[in-house]
C-alpha cells in the first residue's frame, strides 16, 4: 500500500479545515466546554469524511496487530 506523501496530506488537512463549517470553527472558542467537545468531535467527522480513501501507515512500532497511532508522541486523554 502506498504512503501518502506529507505534502499531500499537509495540502488535503489545509484545504479540509478552509471549507470546515463556519459555526463549527467559531464553536471551537465556545465559553461552554460541552460546546467545544461538541465542536471538535464535529471538525473530527468532517476531517474524517474528507480523508476517506487515503491510505495512512504507520511504522510497525508495537508487533503485529498494533494499532498505528497517527500523532506519536501524544497519547495523552483527550479533553
Amino acid at each position: 500500500m502506498p504512503r501518502i506523501s506529507d505534502d499531500i496530506l499537509l495540502t488535503h488537512l489545509e484545504v479540509a479545515l478552509a471549507v470546515a463549517p463556519e459555526h463549527t470553527l467559531v464553536r471551537l472558542n465556545a465559553d461552554d466546554p460541552r460546546a467545544q467537545r461538541s465542536a471538535r468531535v464535529d471538525l473530527a467527522r468532517h476531517l474524517v469524511e474528507r480523508m476517506r480513501g487515503f491510505t495512512i501507515e504507520g511504522d510497525s512500532h508495537g508487533g503485529p496487530g498494533a494499532q498505528p497511532c497517527l500523532f506519536l508522541g501524544d497519547l495523552s486523554p483527550i479533553g
